[in-house]
């Protein structure tokens, strides 16, 4: 064995009156950015930072975690321990005019996290916090996590506004020791909002693979104790989903036979709901201001069997879902929609493939859902893709439903794509980077710009598109 990754600089944040050390390895999570409400994750662990000089299991012998080896013992493992946490918040940087959460006992049984559902918010106001935590009892006090986020506008008030897209964090193929570089070069653009579309982390993918819970969470843990990463989210919250790595495995469906075993489906779906901000529901929508609302679909919990034979009953998002997503997508005014989808819907993909809307596996509800959208909501409809490891820019030949894929964090991720097909592309690289999305309006003209970026934030690719006619 050993170290993939050199010693880390730490990132350790203390308030500035006591000075005391921080006990939040894993930083502070904010999620679910409404008007008037947002979901604040705090964790409490044992050290104030990640575990930079522990073993690193290299595959394909170091798959499963050896016999006797404790997860604390792993590089990046952030053990959590008993205590209590809150969160002050107000409008004030200062935080004289703060309001606070009640204190709250966490144990074992969460993670030793607890998520405060923040209420009663002002729109469109930027709101500043301290994540606090204590020893059990209240004693020791620890040092504080300070940060920011902006709530959205109302629904009938204009605004610019620019968020970033990610997919595929593939641990094994982190591109800087301090995390990914596509971190700093989104907060450059100071993005009011990111949507982290899922395969977050590799249960099947990197090692130890996930075949409890603790191994779970310690992937959750690893991943989002960079440096980099908790600087990020301590001043711009998200959206998450999950797709099949972070849920269980590669392709995987609730009924799936199970290769994780003893960790099963539901419990990678119990470990997913804990360790992000989101309360309980996994598909939802948020409208950003008057001109654009996102959709965030689920894209695990409701679809049959990949390989059953594909028919009008064979569906990835489930009955209830897609009834909820096309009564949504009618009723909404908002000047653009983006449905911003773990897996493809446009694609192309591999032909081998037959995970996603985009692969024959599935054609039967992908072909009904394009057509649903050339006849409801074409001129100011788009997908934005998850999944895929490269950068494209589709649209659909038949419906000219268009889809963007932001691709991998990482150039070292990048892979697997057919090729440029020049029936579909607009746009297509096999690197990894991001996707950023911006709505402005000038004068009576809105536009949308989707930009394609490297992993340090250049733009490699950009569609710009005005006004729809309504």
């Amino acid at each position: 064995m050993s170290l993939r990754y050199p010693c880390v600089s730490l990132l350790v944040l203390a308030t500035a009156a006591f000075g005391q050390v921080t006990r939040q390895a894993t930083g502070v999570k904010v999620g679910e950015v409404s008007p008037t409400s947002a979901i604040v994750w705090v964790r409490l662990t044992a050290n104030s930072h990640r575990n930079t000089g522990g073993i690193v299991l290299q595959s394909p012998e170091g798959k499963n975690l050896p016999a006797g080896m404790k997860v604390s013992s792993l590089e990046g493992a952030c053990p959590g321990t008993a205590g209590r946490v809150r969160v002050r918040y107000g409008a004030k940087q200062d935080l004289r005019d703060a309001k606070a959460t009640e204190w709250v006992e966490v144990t074992a049984r969460t993670d030793y996290s607890h998520q405060f559902r923040l209420t009663g918010l002002e729109p469109a106001t930027l709101y500043h916090f301290s994540a606090e935590t204590a020893g059990p009892g209240g004693s020791p006090k620890h040092g504080s996590l300070r940060g920011s986020f902006q709530t959205a506008p109302p629904p009938d008030t204009e605004a610019d506004i620019k968020f970033t897209v990610i997919t595929c964090q593939h641990y094994r193929d982190m591109d800087d020791s301090e995390g990914y570089n596509v971190y700093p070069a989104m907060a450059k653009l100071a993005p009011r909002f990111i949507v982290e579309t899922g395969d977050n982390v590799y249960y099947d993918g990197d090692a130890p693979h996930a075949t409890t819970i603790e191994i779970a969470r310690h992937h959750w843990d690893r991943m989002y104790s960079f440096p980099r990463h908790i600087a990020f989210h301590l001043s711009v919250p998200g959206y998450w989903e999950k797709d099949d790595h972070d849920t269980l495995s590669d392709d995987c469906w609730p009924a799936m036979l199970s290769k994780m075993l003893p960790m099963t489906f539901k419990d990678g779906q119990r470990v997913f709901l804990q360790q992000v901000p989101m309360g309980d529901k996994t598909y939802r929508t948020y409208r950003w201001g008057k001109a654009v609302q996102i959709w965030l679909p689920e894209g695990r919990d409701f679809r049959s069997p990949n390989n059953a034979d594909d028919g009008p009953q064979k569906t990835i998002w489930g009955a209830e879902q897609k009834s909820w997503l096309k009564a949504s997508l009618l009723a909404s005014d908002a000047t653009w929609r983006v449905l911003v989808s773990p897996t493809p819907i446009v694609g192309p993909d591999r032909g081998k493939k037959g995970d996603n809307h985009s692969n024959a596996a599935f054609a039967y509800e992908g072909n009904e859902f394009r057509q649903w959208v050339k006849q409801n909501v074409a001129r100011n409809f788009f997908v934005v893709s998850g999944d895929r490891h490269w950068q494209y820019h589709s649209v659909h030949p038949e419906t000219g439903v268009q889809e963007f894929a932001c691709g991998p964090t990482s150039d070292e991720h990048a892979s697997g794509s057919p090729g440029y097909d020049p029936n579909y592309h607009r746009f297509h690289r096999v690197k990894g980077g991001f996707l950023s999305v911006s709505v402005n309006r000038t004068g009576n003209l809105n536009t949308i710009a989707f930009r394609l970026h490297d992993v340090h934030g250049a733009v490699v690719y950009e569609y710009v598109q005005k006004n729809p006619s309504r």
